[in-house]
């Protein structure tokens, strides 16, 4: 965990009428519930006015239920007392859930977020040699045994031969209909 903003933990709401919302954690406790004032605002009747905490101190997150009539669930289990929070848990207050993303310790991106990343190099492509017994090719990789390996391929959207025609062919009907109406009249 972090104090950088963009290494802070963060909770998103993962279903209902919050979908989607999320919310910066950081150092501290966090008080989650449906009571004005309360760091994490959740409008569901089934959620308690003070119902759970999420405290961040010496680099974990600990997720406790605040004597909540419905009580909290971490990833399907109901928790009595505290629980360390992962990168990745689910946690459940009445119907919301929730999801914990830890960036600083994270394999997983946060629910609903959409990052940019930039389009990768495509490899240059590896040319078979001209016999078995040539070797790697020029710049290609080689396997330990000095066979060829696989080539990386990009895939794409497969080509249809008869797509061509039938775009021509629609467009000479589409002409000799506007020939026929221009005729016509």
């Amino acid at each position: 965990m972090s104090d950088e903003l963009h290494f802070m933990p963060l909770l998103t709401v993962t279903n209902g009428p919050l979908r989607g919302a999320s919310f910066r954690l950081g150092p501290g406790r966090h008080r989650i519930g449906r009571e004005e004032g309360v760091d994490v605002l959740l409008d569901d009747p089934k959620v308690s006015r003070r119902h759970a905490t999420v405290e961040l101190t010496g680099g974990r997150a600990l997720l406790a239920d605040t004597g909540s009539t419905n009580g909290t669930w971490l990833n399907d289990r109901r928790i009595g007392g505290s629980a360390v929070l992962r990168d990745g848990d689910r946690i459940r207050l009445g119907h919301v859930e929730l999801r914990f993303f830890d960036p600083g310790s994270a394999p997983t991106e946060p629910v609903g977020t959409l990052g940019y990343r930039p389009p990768a190099a495509h490899p240059e492509p590896v040319r078979p040699p001209a016999s078995p017994d040539a070797g790697a090719a020029p710049g290609g990789p080689a396997s330990p045994g000095g066979a060829l390996t696989a080539p990386t391929q990009v895939i794409g959207t497969p080509r249809r031969p008869g797509r061509r025609l039938a775009v021509i062919g629609g467009c000479l009907i589409l002409v000799g209909s506007l020939t026929w109406v221009y005729l016509a009249l």
